[in-house]
């Protein structure tokens, strides 16, 4: 495969980072970009308010990543999933309310300009409050969720799929239609806590600790997510956690936490893992205490995922090349 096959450019634009894939005429991978361009970085410093300000700032982001392969491939469309479609991104796509089938018709993408053409946005999946209760949102899993669905062969039965991230999902599917999701944020609270705050000031650099990651896992949650966070601090000064190894016990007592109350959850099917090899592996160790072994997939199904979208709604052909 070489680039002159490349028939879409699409990306994968969430809150701290952004993937970005050049695709050939099978929705097979011919480069991969990886730059830290989520929404809050594109985004710091700017009144989010000011939707001109903030559309120049996702056009110079997307060209900072992007602009190479549009002047290789000026006729190439373009599609972005994420929080790129948020009330926050580059233009709000919308979205598809729960139960849902994923499927995405010609009308279903909000369009956006750039110097170069325009690019395409997915809109998100959402649940309404009801009766007091809050609902959940969902943009760039929904995605995932398709390309999953194809890698595992499109099951009939039902299935729950674990999205760990910066706002980790847990979908459960069935029939192809998402019927349910929740979402946590074990991902930014790490983020926070390791950055900013006293266990930040507590650990001395980072090194990957899988005995503190363990013991995080293990921790006693009983006592309270704050309580066992707090733990950190205490072990190291009593000389039984190495400073270095504070951000891998806060992980672990973050995702034990998540785990130890979504899990129960889980009906019966499958349970699939699609992320970072890092983070599959550490949610793995996670449900194995609760008797769940998943299946494994990769974040790139992602990409699979956008170009089933970029069939279904005609920016492609059926073949693969450019629709009109």
């Amino acid at each position: 495969m070489t680039d002159a096959a490349a028939s879409l450019i699409a990306l994968d634009w969430g809150t701290t980072a952004q993937r970005a894939w050049l695709l050939d005429g099978d929705g097979g991978i011919l480069a991969t970009r990886r730059p830290e361009l989520g929404l809050l970085p594109t985004t710091a410093g700017l009144d989010v308010r000011d939707a001109d300000a903030r559309a120049r700032a996702y056009e110079t982001a997307f060209w900072s990543a992007c602009g190479e392969w549009v002047t290789a491939h000026p006729e190439l469309p373009v599609l972005a999933c994420g929080m790129v479609g948020s009330a926050q991104g580059w233009a709000e796509a919308g979205y598809l309310t729960a139960p849902a089938e994923l499927r995405f018709g010609s009308g279903a993408l909000t369009r956006v300009e750039h110097r170069g053409g325009a690019a395409h946005l997915v809109p998100g999946l959402r649940t309404p409050s009801q009766h007091g209760r809050p609902g959940d949102v969902i943009r760039g899993e929904e995605t995932q969720i398709v390309g999953a669905l194809e890698a595992l062969g499109s099951p009939a039965e039902a299935v729950t799929l674990v999205l760990p991230g910066t706002h980790g999902k847990w979908v459960r599917v069935d029939g192809g239609k998402v019927v349910s999701f929740a979402t946590a944020m074990s991902g930014e609270l790490f983020g926070l806590l390791t950055t900013g705050g006293i266990l930040a000031r507590t650990a001395a650099g980072a090194r990957r600790d899988d005995a503190a990651f363990a013991r995080g896992l293990a921790a006693d949650r009983s006592r309270g997510l704050s309580t066992e966070l707090f733990g950190a601090r205490p072990l190291v000064l009593d000389g039984l956690l190495d400073p270095a190894s504070v951000p891998d016990y806060v992980s672990g007592v973050l995702i034990a936490d998540e785990v130890g109350h979504l899990a129960p959850t889980v009906g019966a099917g499958p349970v699939v893992l699609c992320g970072t090899e890092d983070l599959c592996r550490r949610y793995a160790a996670a449900l194995a205490a609760h008797d769940i072994v998943p299946t494994v997939l990769t974040e790139d199904v992602a990409a699979r995922g956008l170009w089933r979208i970029a069939l279904s709604t005609g920016l492609l052909g059926s073949s693969g090349r450019n629709g009109s």
